[in-house]
C-alpha cells in the first residue's frame, strides 16, 4: 500500500502552484485505503487537528474508526489517518480534504487542502474458474488447488488454426489469427470507470517480470487482430485506451518445466509523474500437459500405411477392432512417415485443459526418424496442439514413447492420484554395464506438470528398452477399474511344461513363420531343453519381478490386481533381451476390445494354447480378445501392435484444477 504525505512536503507532495502553497492534488483509487501521516505535516506535536471533507471521502483513524469531520482532535490521538473513496469521480478534483492544525487556544497554525480525483481501476480475470471474468475477485492475486478454491488458468496456445501455416503452431506468431485462434486464449479485463481520460500526468501500464515475458503473450484490441502488449521481447506496455473497459487476450507459450513453475503474475500499475500510485495484480497457472490411460475411451487410432504393403492386411484387421470400439482408424500415408512403422515411439497424444477449453496436444519425442515431421504436418491443427523437448545429448532408444505409460487413477497409502501416474523406463547401474536413461529434458518436463506424479522403473534390460514390452493396463470391473498386465517367462514355461507332461512335447511354436532368413518353427521340447534360454529367462523374470514390486508399491496394487501373460525373451548377444515370439502384452486396449499380437504358440486341437490362456484370464473381465497377425510388419522389426500404433483418447471427466494440494507435494 502506498502512503501519501509521508515525507516532508517539499519531497513528497506534488503542488499545483508554488513550493510554499498548501494546495495539493492527487488521485485516489476507489476501494484502496490511502494512509496520511499527520505527524510529518503538523507544525507542533501538541497541535489540534480538524478535518473538512467535500465530496464522497471517508477518513479513518489508525484503529480503523470512522472520524467525524469538523471535530477537533489532539494530534497525539491520531498521528495517522487513512482515506477511502467508495465511488469514482465524474469531474477532475471533485473531492477534497482540508486539514487544519490549531493550538490549544483555537488559533490556526497551518492548513492543507488536498484535492482528489477518484478513479476506479482494476485488473480482472476468471479467478473462480467458471468461465466468466468476475469483477475484482478478492482471490485474483492468488492460486490454490481444489474444487472450491481459486486462481485463473492459462492455456498454452500450441494448436494451428490457419490451414496453411508451414507447420507453425499459433504461439510462434505474435498476432491473433481470427476467431479460431481467439478461442484458445484466456482473457483479462482492465476496468476503468469514471473520467473519460486519466488525470494529467497519469498513465496505466501492464507489466510482468522478464522471465514471465518469455512464457506468455498479451494482446490489446482483440477485435482488430490484436496488438501485442507483452511478449518475448517486451515485459511492460502502456495501456493506450483508458476511456473504457478493455479486454486483453493472453496466451501461454510454454508448459511448466524445470525452470518454470507455471505461475504467471501480471500487474496493472497506475503511474503519476513516474511514480506508482496504485498496483493491481492477478495470477494465472499454466495448464499442464496430461496423458490419458488405456481405461479412457479411444477416439482415433493412428498407424503408418507402409509403402511396401506389408501391413495392409494388418490394417484391415485392426480396423475391425477399432470399429467395434466406436473409434476411428487413421492409416497415415507415406509422405508423413517415410516407412517408419513405429508410431508409438515417435509421439504421445495427451491434452491440456482450462475452464471451457480443451485441446489435444501431441508430445513429439526426440527420436526423430521417418516420423519426424508427422506430428507437425499431419496432427497439428485446430484444437490439436504440439509440444516437444530437445536436448544437446543424443537420444537413446529409451527416449522413444513406447517407454512411456500412464496408469489409470490410483490411491496409494491414502493418497489419491486421480489422473494416474506417469511411468517411464530407466536403468539399474549395478546390473547394466553400459546404462541408458531417458533424457533429462523429458524427465524434467514430466515432473514439472505436477499432475501425474511420475515414477521410473527398470527397462534397460531390454534391447529396445521400452516398458510396453513387459507391462500394460487393461480395464476391469473391479474397485480399481483396471488390472496391470505383465509379461511372464515363468508363466510361459509353466504352460510349456504342462504341454510336455500331457504328451505334446513336439508341438511347434512359430509354425510356418520365418525368422533370420530361415524357418522359425521350434518345438515345445526344444525350448524346454535349451538351457541357456532357460537361464536367460530366469534372469529376465527376475527383472520383471523387480518392476512388479516397484509397481505394486507405487500404484498401491495387490497380487489380485496383476495378470501374468506368457512371454519369452532371448539374449540379443549384448546381454539384453528381445522377444522370442510375438509379445502379447504389447497390445492396445480400446474400451473392452483388446488388439493383441497373435503369438503363434503351440496348438492343441487346433487351438493356440497361449491364446486360450489369455482368453481364460482376460475374458472374465468382460474383455474381448482380438488376436492379429503382426509378424511381418512389426514383430520381425522388434516391435508389436502397441509399438506400431498410437491412440488419442477422451480426456478425464474430472478437471485437474479441482484436485487437492496434497497430490502435488
Amino acid at each position: 500500500m502506498r502512503s501519501l504525505l509521508q515525507l516532508e512536503r517539499s519531497n513528497d507532495l506534488r503542488s499545483s502552484s508554488s513550493a510554499k502553497s498548501n494546495n495539493y492534488e492527487d488521485v485516489l483509487v476507489v476501494g484502496q485505503p490511502l494512509p496520511i501521516y499527520l505527524k510529518n505535516l503538523a507544525p507542533a506535536e501538541d497541535a489540534i487537528v480538524t478535518f473538512k471533507i467535500q465530496g464522497e471521502i471517508e477518513v479513518y483513524s489508525s484503529t480503523n474508526q470512522l472520524l467525524a469531520t469538523q471535530t477537533p482532535v489532539p494530534l497525539k490521538e491520531i498521528p495517522e489517518i487513512t482515506l477511502l473513496a467508495r465511488t469514482f469521480s465524474d469531474q477532475p478534483k471533485d473531492r477534497s480534504l482540508q486539514i487544519t492544525f490549531q493550538d490549544d487556544n483555537g488559533n490556526q497554525l497551518s492548513q492543507l487542502q488536498l484535492k482528489l480525483t477518484c478513479l476506479r481501476i482494476c485488473l480482472d480475470v476468471d479467478a473462480d474458474r467458471d468461465g466468466v471474468i468476475e469483477e475484482n475477485n478478492p482471490h485474483k492475486g492468488d492460486w490454490q488447488w481444489g474444487i472450491n478454491n481459486h486462481g485463473a488458468i492459462l492455456l498454452v496456445n500450441s494448436d494451428r488454426d490457419l490451414i496453411h501455416a508451414d507447420g507453425r503452431y499459433d504461439g510462434e506468431d505474435n498476432y491473433i489469427k481470427g476467431l479460431l485462434d481467439l478461442k484458445d486464449f484466456n482473457f483479462m479485463m482492465v476496468r476503468k470507470v469514471g473520467l473519460r481520460t486519466l488525470p494529467s500526468g497519469c498513465e496505466l501500464y501492464l507489466s510482468v517480470n522478464q522471465d514471465t515475458a518469455k512464457r506468455i503473450r498479451i494482446y490489446d484490441e482483440v477485435d482488430r487482430s490484436g496488438y501485442e502488449l507483452i511478449g518475448t521481447r517486451r515485459n511492460k506496455a502502456k495501456i493506450r485506451n483508458t476511456d473504457r473497459d478493455i479486454i486483453l487476450a493472453i496466451e501461454g507459450l510454454t508448459y511448466p518445466d524445470f525452470d518454470f513453475d507455471g505461475i504467471v503474475e501480471i500487474s496493472l500499475n497506475l503511474m503519476k509523474e513516474g511514480k506508482t500510485v496504485y498496483s493491481d495484480r492477478v495470477v494465472f497457472r499454466v495448464a499442464p500437459w496430461m496423458m490419458t490411460p488405456n481405461t479412457l475411451p479411444p477416439i482415433t487410432v493412428f498407424v503408418s500405411r507402409l509403402s511396401t504393403g506389408v501391413n495392409a492386411e494388418f490394417i484391415e484387421e485392426l480396423r475391425k477392432v477399432v470399429g467395434k470400439a466406436d473409434a476411428q482408424l487413421d492409416p497415415v500415408p507415406f509422405e508423413f512417415h517415410q516407412d517408419d512403422p513405429w508410431m508409438r515411439d515417435e509421439i504421445e497424444v495427451g491434452y491440456t485443459q482450462a475452464p471451457g477449453q480443451m485441446m489435444h496436444v501431441v508430445l513429439d519425442s526426440p527420436r526423430d526418424r521417418g516420423l519426424i515431421h508427422f506430428a507437425q504436418r499431419k496432427l497439428l491443427g485446430i484444437d490439436f496442439g504440439y509440444v516437444t523437448r530437445k536436448s544437446r545429448h543424443e537420444p537413446t532408444k529409451l527416449d522413444s514413447f513406447g517407454n512411456l505409460e500412464v496408469s489409470p487413477p490410483v490411491t496409494v497409502n491414502g493418497v489419491n492420484y486421480p489422473f494416474g501416474r506417469l511411468i517411464f523406463g530407466g536403468t539399474r547401474k549395478e546390473i547394466i554395464p553400459q546404462p541408458r536413461r531417458m533424457l533429462k529434458v523429458l524427465r524434467d518436463f514430466f515432473y514439472a506438470q505436477k499432475i501425474q506424479a511420475p515414477l521410473e522403473i527398470f527397462s534397460d534390460w531390454l534391447s529396445v528398452g521400452h516398458i510396453d514390452e513387459f507391462m500394460t493396463f487393461v480395464p476391469a470391473p473391479n474397485p480399481k477399474g483396471f488390472k496391470l498386465v505383465l509379461a511372464s517367462p515363468g508363466k510361459c514355461y509353466e504352460l510349456l511344461d504342462r504341454l510336455r507332461n500331457e504328451g505334446h512335447s513336439q508341438v511347434l511354436l512359430r509354425q510356418g513363420k520365418r525368422l533370420y532368413n530361415k524357418p522359425a518353427d521350434i518345438s515345445v521340447n526344444d525350448i524346454l531343453e535349451n538351457e541357456k534360454l532357460t537361464r536367460d529367462n530366469q534372469q529376465f523374470q527376475e527383472y520383471i519381478n523387480w518392476n512388479r514390486g516397484v509397481l505394486k508399491q507405487e500404484l498401491g496394487l495387490e497380487e489380485e490386481d496383476i495378470i501374468d501373460l506368457p512371454a519369452l525373451f532371448q539374449d540379443n548377444g549384448d546381454g539384453r533381451a528381445e522377444t522370442f515370439f510375438p509379445n502379447m502384452v504389447n497390445m492396445i486396449a480400446l474400451k473392452q476390445h483388446l488388439a493383441i499380437p497373435k503369438p503363434f504358440g503351440p496348438k492343441v486341437n487346433d487351438q493356440c494354447q497361449f491364446e486360450a490362456y489369455v482368453k481364460e484370464v482376460l475374458e472374465p473381465l468382460s474383455l474381448v480378445c482380438h488376436f492379429i497377425d503382426d509378424w511381418e510388419p512389426y514383430f520381425r522389426g522388434g516391435g508389436e501392435i502397441h509399438c506400431g500404433t498410437n491412440t488419442s483418447r477422451q480426456p478425464f471427466v474430472q478437471k485437474w484444477w479441482e484436485t487437492e494440494p496434497i497430490f502435488f507435494n
